[in-house]
C-alpha cells in the first residue's frame, strides 16, 4: 500500500478539510449558527457527563498531549531508524512539530476564550480555537496509521488507517468530554490537523516524482 494514497484523492482532503475550517472559523469569528450549538453543547456537558466517560477522556487526552505525542513519536522514530527508513522519521517529526507551529498561530490570530461551564481538569492557560489536540491527533496519529499500513498486507493496511484516523478524533472528541474545549474548535482541529498531514504527503508524492 502506498502512504497517502492517490495523489487526487490527498488534493481532494486537502480542499475539503480547508474549506470546512474556513466555515468553522467564519461561524466563530461572527457568532453564527455552529458558535450557538457550541454553548448549548457545553452547558449539557457540564450538567450529564458520566465520570467513567470523563476518565477515559483524561486518559486520550494524555495520550493526546505533549508528553505522549513526545514519547510515541520518539519511540516510531527509533524503531523506523533501527530499520533504516530515515525519510519516514523525518516526515513524522515534520508533521508532528509542524501541526503545533500551525495551532499555535491559529490560537492566538482567534484568541476565543475556553468554555466556562465547568470542567472536572484545570482549563489551559492558551485559547481555545482551534483545538491542538484534535489537529495533533488526527496528524500525527493519522500518519502512524498511514505508516503502519504502508508495511501490512491491503485488507489489513485499511484497518490499520481506520485506527489511527479513529484514535486521533477519539482524542479531539476527549477535549469536549472535559470540556475544555468546543465542539467546533475540536472540528476546526481536526480539519487543519487533515490539512496539515495531505499537505507533507502531496509534497512527498511530488518530491518522489
Amino acid at each position: 500500500m502506498r502512504l497517502g494514497g492517490r495523489t487526487a484523492h490527498l488534493a481532494i482532503a486537502l480542499v475539503a478539510a480547508l474549506v470546512v475550517y474556513a466555515a468553522l472559523a467564519a461561524d466563530v469569528v461572527h457568532g453564527g449558527r455552529m458558535t450557538e450549538l457550541d454553548y448549548d453543547v457545553s452547558n449539557w456537558i457540564a450538567g450529564a457527563m458520566p465520570t467513567l466517560a470523563e476518565w477515559v477522556a483524561v486518559l486520550l487526552t494524555w495520550i493526546g498531549g505533549v508528553v505522549g505525542v513526545t514519547v510515541i513519536v520518539v519511540a516510531t522514530c527509533f524503531w523506523l531508524l533501527t530499520r533504516r527508513d530515515r525519510g519516514a522519521a523525518i516526515l513524522l517529526v515534520a508533521v508532528a512539530l509542524g501541526v503545533q507551529f500551525l495551532v499555535f498561530t491559529a490560537k492566538n490570530g482567534y484568541e476565543r476564550p475556553r468554555p466556562d461551564a465547568g470542567s472536572p481538569i484545570e482549563l489551559p492557560s492558551s485559547y481555545s480555537f482551534p483545538s491542538g489536540h484534535a489537529a495533533t491527533g488526527v496528524a500525527v496519529f493519522g500518519l502512524l496509521g498511514l505508516l503502519a499500513a504502508a508495511r501490512a498486507p491491503v485488507a489489513r493496511g485499511w484497518a490499520l488507517i481506520v485506527a489511527g484516523f479513529s484514535l486521533g478524533a477519539a482524542i479531539g472528541l476527549s477535549r469536549v468530554v472535559l470540556n475544555v474545549h468546543y465542539l467546533s474548535d475540536v472540528l476546526a482541529g481536526g480539519c487543519l490537523g487533515l490539512a496539515w498531514l495531505a499537505t507533507f504527503l502531496l509534497a512527498v508524492r511530488l518530491a518522489r516524482r
